[in-house]
């Protein structure tokens, strides 16, 4: 009885409120979804969930939900229950499409281009349950029915349909795939959040499945057209003429330029754009766009554990530092951050930092009081460990406060609050194979990896077919006769190494230097490099040498930025990484935080920054929460670190070189 009361009060509420509005009501039935019910009186899921906030999490059988419906609507406007639910039916197939497989695909761009599932193709080529698709075998790609085909459904009047967001889905890709300006699809769903979620609901144009224009991030990039831009200056901007474009993006022949319009580019272009949410966008400067005067309290938790440090005396303090490596990084990382604090200051920020010591051991626990404090913060830096973030972030989600975790990209549980400031391996990982992709063509390629690596061997196997493969002796050391054979005096010769085993990073890179002559030019690459590389026994010279390629996080300054001249009239010394981490990271989150505090707004609309050593440019990861997807792809070159240039055609770097750590890749600090 209390719950129709409930409902009825509802109904008068909203009719009070939204004199203008009509509505109906609808008793959830079981195994009904929202998109169904949305479907079946043709409003938008949004507009469900807008007059029936309980439902955002779904609905559940015997529920009363409050249906808008427009003023005059027919009877016969709302489909039956049939119809609303025959989107969930088994698929028919209707034909096959043979597809001869070209060198470099993949079933995952299969799957893309014809709209199907990696699943589906496997279920009707079964020999792709144990392998990847090989250069010149056909496949067979089912194209299946339409849904009038299975049962009735007939597309819409308005010719609109559901469409349900993807995790890390941005407005432009689903314009793009269904023919429409990102302004088109905010008219269809003006209820559309500034950053959508994954499991949202919009109102698309039906596209039919293979009419559609899939997104492949890996071989091109994407821009918006801006109001005015015509062929001459987008040529200025991307360095591509009418007819480049044209040819990429057939459309353009019969429509031409229009405000708004997604353009797909080859992957390397335009060197003042970065990406942003999957789309290249124009440097965005966050110190030019910042109001001041601002204020803004921030929280820094660092692992200092001073309750463990000596300070009865000078040299019992001194080594304390250096036998407690959390307490050095802290205390470096600190340093830093204060450098940053008067940056800001002096642009017109005012920070009210509260600093917090987590101590060395992943029990600690802030005690209650200072959890309060923490909740009146707009953002945390820190703690260090995994287990401490995760608890900090859990008691800080409801509060809404930003976590931003400074030094790790494993472990983490990724809520709505957490910025993972590091980009995780396999992103970086995958970034190294789209490079090795756009320039392996013509080299002479040659893979060493342990067992340890087999699935990327086989990834790298599946893009270079013709590679040569050379297996580390009992997994773990190479001789120079067994790489010999393999060398080419025709073709520069990229050595891909994939281990993360000291003795066989050593002895490999070792052998391979010793294989360069006049005759054999040898680079030497990996698409993870480890800590292991960092051991002071793993030869810097012959990494120089071999000019190796990687992909990292940071890319080391040569020469007095402006940090470091600041850095070192204050401390007398010059800053090492994690103090240039400091700096770099606690200025990026001041200047969001000026910008403007809604932090995920500001993820949204902010593309890359870069700053000494670091850059960020976080998206909503898949599982929650932020990941920064920005990274470098460097080298080493006579003792130093530079980052490669994409546009080079022998890939040499002409930015001035960089030092690890801040310093010499040689032996530091």
């Amino acid at each position: 009885m209390k719950k129709h009361i409930l409902v009825l009060l509802a109904l008068l509420f909203v009719s009070l409120t939204y004199a203008q509005q009509e509505f109906k009501t609808h008793a959830v039935k079981e195994g009904e979804t929202l998109e169904q019910i949305a479907r079946k009186y043709r409003v938008t899921p949004f507009n469900l969930i807008k007059y029936n906030p309980e439902a955002k999490d779904g609905v559940t059988p015997n529920t009363i939900l409050v249906i808008p419906v427009a003023s005059g609507e027919r009877s016969d406007m709302v489909l039956s229950d049939e119809e609303a639910a025959s989107g969930v039916k088994e698929k028919e197939v209707e034909r096959f499409i043979r597809h001869r497989v070209k060198r470099k695909e993949t079933l995952f761009g299969l799957a893309q281009k014809y709209d199907v599932t990696e699943a589906e193709i496997k279920r009707y080529n079964k020999v792709l349950y144990s392998r990847l698709p090989r250069k010149g075998e056909r496949l067979q790609i089912p194209v299946f029915k339409q849904q009038d085909a299975v049962s009735g459904w007939q597309v819409p009047e308005s010719g609109l349909v559901p469409y349900v967001v993807k995790p890390s889905e941005g407005k432009w890709r689903i314009a793009y795939e269904h023919g429409i300006t990102q302004e088109e699809l905010v008219r269809l769903n003006p209820e559309i959040r500034d950053v959508l979620q994954q499991g949202d609901t919009l109102m698309v144009p039906f596209v039919p499945g293979n009419d559609k224009i899939t997104v492949v991030d890996s071989l091109y990039n994407y821009y918006e057209v801006k109001p005015a831009e015509g062929f001459y200056r987008l040529k200025v901007k991307l360095g591509l003429s009418q007819e480049e474009l044209e040819a990429l993006n057939p459309i353009l022949k019969d429509s031409g330029l229009q405000k708004g319009m997604i353009l797909k580019l080859p992957k390397v272009t335009g060197n003042q754009l970065v990406l942003n949410n999957g789309i290249l966008v124009e440097k965005f400067s966050l110190i030019d766009s910042i109001r001041v005067p601002a204020s803004t309290k921030v929280g820094l938790i660092l692992p200092f554990d001073l309750g463990a440090v000596n300070f009865d005396s000078i040299s019992g303090t001194k080594n304390d530092i250096n036998s407690s490596p959390l307490l050095g990084v802290s205390l470096d990382f600190y340093t830093g951050v204060l450098v940053a604090l008067d940056s800001v200051k002096k642009m017109g920020v005012s920070v009210d930092m509260r600093v917090f010591d987590s101590g060395d051991r992943d029990k600690f626990i802030l005690d209650f009081r200072k959890r309060e404090a923490l909740k009146e913060m707009d953002a945390v830096v820190g703690p260090v460990r995994p287990s401490v973030i995760n608890d900090l972030s859990g008691f800080l989600n409801e509060a809404g406060v930003p976590v931003f975790a400074p030094f790790i990209n494993k472990g983490l549980e990724m809520r709505p609050n957490v910025y993972q400031t590091l980009p995780p391996d396999d992103l970086m990982r995958n970034e190294m194979f789209r490079f090795l992709e756009n320039y392996g063509e013509g080299k002479n390629v040659i893979i060493i990896a342990d067992e340890e690596n087999a699935y990327t061997k086989a990834r790298l196997r599946a893009v270079f077919p013709g590679a040569k493969i050379v297996d580390p002796l009992s997994d773990k050391f190479l001789r120079l006769e067994d790489l010999n054979p393999f060398l080419s005096a025709e073709k520069e010769n990229w050595v891909i190494l994939e281990s993360s085993s000291f003795n066989l990073i050593g002895n490999v890179t070792a052998v391979v230097n010793s294989a360069q002559t006049e005759e054999y030019k040898i680079r030497l690459l990996t698409t993870l490099k480890g800590n292991v590389y960092d051991n002071k026994n793993i030869s810097n010279l012959h990494l120089s040498n071999l000019q190796f390629h990687y992909p990292t996080f940071y890319k080391p300054v040569a020469g007095a930025s402006l940090f470091h001249k600041q850095y070192e009239a204050r401390f007398g010394v010059e800053p090492n990484r994690y103090a240039i981490r400091g700096f770099d990271l606690m200025l990026d989150v001041l200047l969001r935080l000026a910008y403007n505090k809604n932090l995920d707004v500001v993820a949204a609309k902010v593309g890359e920054t870069t700053y000494t050593e670091n850059k960020f440019n976080y998206e909503r990861a898949p599982e929650g929460g932020f990941i920064n997807r920005a990274l470098y792809i460097v080298r080493y070159d006579n003792l130093t670190i530079k980052e490669v240039d994409p546009n080079a055609n022998d890939l040499e770097s002409n930015l001035s070189g960089g030092t690890e750590n801040g310093m010499s890749p040689r032996e530091e600090r």
